[in-house]
């Protein structure tokens, strides 16, 4: 098959390209940096260099393909970005591009959240899924993925200075974690047989709560206490690092509706989800290691 994927070599692409290119497929990766085109050439993939913000580019890109692999990307919240306003141009540039040079097969990197209005930032992912979903002869599944566990790497310096987990959510309460490497697995099931019609597939590493956390944390030898803050101190300290008004609005209400667990996760646990080989205890070293070389 001709596959085209964006993400360029990512934390996700990395993991499944290799196995893709394997398999005697023809696969293109969209990439917005010339650095990254000898890497892509020496994974034995072709490189397409342009923004996803190019609608023409993007259906050159995909004419021929058999299957391409989406994703909202390139936006950096601390550069002041409107993601939701960005969410929305990205899906409708996803859907031209498609619709225009023909392709038949699409698997979308959503998120959980994504079919929940209480989700704050996270609910901004139904703009592509929506999008997509009126392409009508195009089969699509959507990838909806929990809370990544690099997001926990944002600790880091409050354990250092404070030895303190700072959190707008509790830490009793219950939350779904995942690995790129577990979510790479999904994606290459996917593309390599995309099913018919219109699909999700959420995927989960592993469950924990902050508690759960802390032990992780303590028997990889880093002690640290928990504590929940309010929004408003959250919101603050993001508008301070460069977050738009509006994004950082909405990255509250995600915790807020987090703390909500049974809602938060309802549509999930009501499927066949993937769970995935990576755990908790498993990342907590890869944090330590990284943690203590940083001291």
């Amino acid at each position: 098959m001709k596959i085209t994927v964006l993400g360029s070599l990512g934390n996700i692409n990395r993991n499944y390209l290799p196995r893709l290119i394997a398999d005697g497929h023809d696969v293109t990766v969209i990439t917005s940096s010339q650095d990254r085109i000898a890497a892509i050439h020496a994974l034995g993939a072709e490189a397409a260099v342009g923004s996803n913000r190019d609608v023409d580019f993007l259906t050159t890109t995909f004419q021929g393909s058999d299957v391409v692999y989406l994703m909202i990307s390139g936006i950096n919240p601390m550069s002041g970005a409107d993601m939701w306003q960005a969410a929305i141009e990205l899906s409708e540039n996803y859907k031209t591009a498609v619709q225009s040079s023909g392709v038949k097969n699409v698997v979308n990197l959503s998120s959980i959240g994504a079919d929940n209005p209480n989700a704050g930032i996270l609910y901004c992912y139904h703009f592509g899924e929506d999008a997509l979903n009126s392409l009508d002869g195009v089969n699509v599944v959507h990838i909806r993925p929990v809370g990544f566990f690099n997001n926990l790497f944002a600790d880091m310096q409050s354990l250092k200075t404070q030895q303190t987990i700072f959190s707008q959510v509790s830490a009793d309460i219950m939350r779904g974690w995942v690995s790129p490497v577990d979510i790479a697995d999904v994606v290459y099931a996917l593309i390599s047989n995309t099913p018919a019609g219109k699909s999700v597939k959420f995927v989960v590493s592993d469950w924990g709560t902050g508690n759960d956390w802390l032990k992780a944390l303590a028997e990889n030898g880093i002690e640290a206490k928990y504590q929940k803050i309010p929004a408003e101190a959250i919101a603050t300290n993001m508008r301070k690092i460069g977050f738009h008004e509006d994004t950082a609005n909405r990255f509250v209400q995600m915790n807020r509706a987090g703390e909500n667990a049974d809602e938060f996760y309802a549509s999930l646990r009501a499927t066949d989800y993937h769970l995935g080989k990576v755990k908790l205890g498993d990342f907590a070293k890869v944090f330590a290691e990284t943690y203590k070389k940083s001291i």
